[in-house]
């Protein structure tokens, strides 16, 4: 046989072999078998809950269902608490979860399953305020924090969870206006397996009136919350933060309103060993928002305030978004401190892009006014839709089914009718444009201070 003929045959060999293999690797297409479903995949999801142990603070964390169907929880105590599990079907509203077992506190994991939902924690402290908290989807090795003080009246507290059987670390690194430094004692700070740790800041590092924080675990995966217990003749208020896992280049903060007296502050950390350079722009319900500055400098390892109530007029409501201009990622807080008769004390976090779809929680136990503020970030006029998620049921107010916000401006919308005095999830979904939300709660004015939260990406 020729070399030619040889090679030919090998060639229709190969073929014949080939077409077996593919007859037996792809299914024939008859239309039974096209019609067989995917199995569906069971939906599970935990959330981890650091919460308030020494400070004599009433904490409760709420799931809230966000599914059309049952939602079925478990909600285990770590650390200080016992461990035993409760469980609860929910078939549709906002569950509570007592974090506060006798005799402390307790962190607790919460998980769900069968249907989309979320976890958050509510602190009020009869003297001090209130405060609301996403708990967290995932443990991780980093977290940050724009805002943090030791100045005389600002306890600063963080709260370490490790729901894990093995022991870990962490290092926290000062984030200073005058450049970074890891205090003596916080270098690979133990914590131990099961267990929530506590860390009083004003302990390692003296008095300083603000700072970031950038903490690094040395070992394991953990959650980390930091708690502000404010009480100065300036100003009391109470707020408790879910660290930010990464730096971002833009930072998007849809509510604010310039106190009429005090101050309203941007508060820029940068964690990496490079400058930053970072932009201001604002959005007003009527569009005459200032320009705002343009690459300000925020060095390597360190924190700067830009002052907004020097740039935006007292009594105004505003959005205001950070964006880097030189590629270095940032993180920021919008701290502000009313210096009026409620002499409160707020600081909240930025959302870090817009989107279609997000949940925040609304409301409060002490009850209070209720405030939703939307920013629309295009051009065109963004048409939204508000469920609201309580503890008796979720319901879809015909007068929030189409709320309008012209592209490029801010609105505000008042929630308090459709709350009850209590607290809720609120699901904001925009049909057109590009939103991003905050939820705020003025507290009664006991607490003086308000709750400030923006939404969460997915509701």
């Amino acid at each position: 046989m020729r070399r030619g003929e040889i090679a030919a045959a090998v060639v229709a060999v190969l073929l014949v072999l080939a077409g077996l293999v593919l007859n037996a690797a792809v299914p024939s297409h008859h239309p039974a078998a096209a019609r067989i479903p995917a199995a569906a995949t069971p939906l599970s999801t935990a959330w981890y809950c650091p919460v308030p142990t020494t400070q004599n603070l009433g904490s409760t964390a709420w799931t809230a269902n966000l599914g059309s169907g049952a939602l079925h929880l478990r909600a285990t105590g770590f650390g200080t608490g016992s461990g035993a599990a409760t469980t609860e079907d929910l078939a549709s509203g906002l569950a509570t979860n007592q974090v506060a077992p006798s005799p402390a506190p307790a962190p607790a994991v919460v998980e769900g399953f069968g249907q989309s939902n979320a976890s958050f924690l509510t602190v009020v402290g009869s003297t001090t305020g209130g405060t609301a908290a996403p708990c967290s989807s995932q443990p991780g090795r980093h977290w940050l924090f724009a805002t943090a003080s030791t100045a005389p009246g600002y306890d600063t507290y963080i709260y370490v969870a490790n729901p894990f059987p093995e022991q870990a670390g962490v290092t926290v690194r000062v984030l200073s206006p005058n450049g970074d430094l890891v205090p003596a004692g916080l270098d690979n700070f133990p914590i131990p397996p099961s267990s929530q740790t506590t860390i009083y800041l004003a302990d390692y590092y003296p008095e300083t009136p603000s700072f970031g924080l950038d903490i690094t675990a040395t070992r394991g995966r953990l959650v980390v919350d930091r708690l502000m217990r404010v009480n100065t003749a300036a100003a009391r208020g109470l707020n408790m933060s879910l660290g930010v896992t990464a730096p971002q280049l833009q930072w998007i903060f849809p509510g604010g309103q310039t106190p009429a007296q005090g101050e309203e502050d941007l508060v820029v950390a940068n964690p990496s060993n490079h400058e930053a350079l970072v932009n201001e722009s604002f959005q007003t319900v009527d569009g005459s928002a200032p320009a705002g500055q343009q690459n300000v400098s925020v060095p390597a390892g360190s924190q700067v305030t830009l002052k907004l109530s020097d740039e935006v007029p007292a009594g105004t409501q505003h959005s205001t978004i950070l964006s880097v201009s030189n590629g270095v990622p940032v993180v920021a807080d919008r701290v502000t401190i009313d210096g009026g008769s409620a002499k409160g004390y707020e600081s909240v976090q930025g959302a870090t892009g817009a989107g279609t779809s997000w949940w925040v929680p609304a409301g409060a136990p002490t009850g209070g006014t209720d405030i939703l503020g939307v920013v629309n970030t295009s051009a065109v006029t963004a048409t939204v839709g508000v469920s609201v998620v309580t503890a008796s049921a979720t319901s879809n107010p015909p007068d929030l089914a189409s709320l309008q916000v012209a592209g490029g401006l801010r609105a505000t919308f008042d929630l308090t009718p459709y709350l009850n005095g209590q607290p809720a999830v609120l699901l904001v979904r925009a049909s057109s444009g590009q939103i991003a939300v905050e939820n705020d709660v003025q507290l009664p004015s006991t607490y003086r201070n308000t709750i400030e939260s923006v939404g969460l990406p997915g509701g």
